[in-house]
């Protein structure tokens, strides 16, 4: 049986959290990031799971990546 969150294309934080290991914080912290897969309804966040895996794994082969986060 395909649990739920593999079904879903956008997860909530704490949804996200729980697949990718990451702390919620983290991933709120991420959503700030320009270029981060993650959409706002509200004040919920939402993240695109395939998206936000792609980019994570991006930023992971590039070590020397320094995140810039946007100031609202």
């Amino acid at each position: 049986m395909i649990s739920l969150n593999q079904q879903k294309i956008l997860l909530s934080v704490k949804e996200f959290a729980q697949v990718s290991g990451l702390g919620a914080n983290t991933i709120r912290n991420l959503a700030q990031i320009d270029g981060f897969p993650a959409l706002r309804n509200g004040r919920r966040i939402l993240i695109h799971r395939r998206a936000a895996d792609a980019w994570l794994e991006a930023r992971a082969l590039h070590k020397d990546y320094t995140p810039q986060a946007t100031v609202s």
